[in-house]
């Protein structure tokens, strides 16, 4: 149910997904939607959980674990996201419907709530604490880098399935591997500081 649900909010915005058709997509009952999830707010917490935690939990959980500060954390939360979005390749086209193309919504009032108070704000800290230590540049703002980052992972996921295949890097097989490496690159050279750069 969750997944015919996502293709469709991917196609078109779960704010105009009806449970009937999301039902039908899924071969079940309406009533089995009532049964699991309640009402259709309580699908859509169902729906933003299963498609946002993938990404959020695992940057959280990343920055947050011990020793993290001694490694190179700017490659792991790069192959963390890409490999989050791989995953799931419709939740960047999810998010961007429902904040770009149907206004406000209860999905975009908890992508916000979470956003702040959670994963990005656990990737800005580890960064500014990175350019405290001296890993990365301090003339560029923290926050900038932690948008970034995020949007270096995935914006290809967007725009890949319009023009990827005219520009030669279409998605498939070994896609995750050259973004990654790609991102860590232009990363590596933008953020870093002079002195991790040379080294």
């Amino acid at each position: 149910m969750l997944q015919a649900a996502t293709e469709l909010a991917a196609a078109q915005g779960f704010e105009t997904c009806g449970l009937r058709e999301i039902a039908a997509r899924a071969r079940v009952s309406p009533a089995m939607i009532s049964y699991y999830f309640g009402d259709r707010e309580g699908f859509g917490e169902a729906l933003y959980k299963r498609a946002f935690e993938r990404v959020s939990a695992r940057v959280k959980l990343l920055v947050d674990a011990p020793g993290f500060a001694e490694r190179d954390g700017l490659d792991e939360l790069v192959s963390l996201h890409v490999a989050a979005l791989t995953a799931d390749p419709w939740l960047p086209k999810l998010i961007a419907s429902e904040l770009l193309e149907h206004g406000a919504s209860p999905l975009r009032s908890r992508l916000f709530r979470d956003l702040t108070r959670g994963p990005l704000m656990a990737m800005i800290g580890w960064l500014e604490d990175e350019q405290g230590a001296g890993r990365l540049r301090q003339d560029v703002d923290a926050r900038w880098m932690a948008i970034s980052i995020a949007s270096l992972c995935t914006f290809p996921f967007l725009i890949l399935p319009i023009v990827g295949e005219e520009l030669g890097l279409a998605s498939g097989p070994g896609f995750a591997e050259k973004l990654v490496a790609q991102t860590r690159h232009f990363l590596a050279d933008g953020l870093r500081a002079r002195t991790e750069v040379s080294r």
